[in-house]
């Protein structure tokens, strides 16, 4: 295969200096670019630890996903421990861990990051 990864995903957003903390802050993304593109727009990109695959903070009126349309799925060990630290930190959960419909061995969670964009989390066991 040629593709080796997910360059830039758009999120949508209102505030980039709010999104840019709560994804800093409550997610632990690190920032991969911050640059001036115009007058009142940066191009911020947003990248998890030890990954290639950014997400890049896009106008609201650019990218939209309705509340039931998830714009990004986040993958980590345990969906529990993560909702935990998350709730902690006063993000507020749409739907709390549960088992997937189809899996009774995969979890995952739904919650709203800082701009009101649906997130899931999602937690695949081990192989084994």
């Amino acid at each position: 295969m040629a593709f080796t990864g997910i360059f830039i995903l758009p999120i949508p957003v209102d505030d980039q200096d709010r999104a840019l903390t709560f994804y800093r802050e409550k997610i632990g993304m690190e920032v991969a670019l911050d640059a001036e593109l115009d007058d009142d727009w940066r191009m911020i990109m947003m990248k998890l630890p030890d990954t290639q695959t950014k997400i890049q903070f896009a106008r609201r009126h650019e990218v939209s996903f309705s509340e039931e349309v998830p714009a990004l799925y986040l993958e980590c060990p345990d969906v529990d421990a993560e909702a935990a630290r998350l709730k902690e930190q006063g993000v507020h959960f749409v739907s709390n861990p549960t088992e997937l419909p189809w899996s009774d061995t995969e979890r995952f969670a739904m919650f709203r990051d800082s701009e009101g964009n649906t997130i899931v989390m999602h937690a695949t066991p081990p192989k084994g």
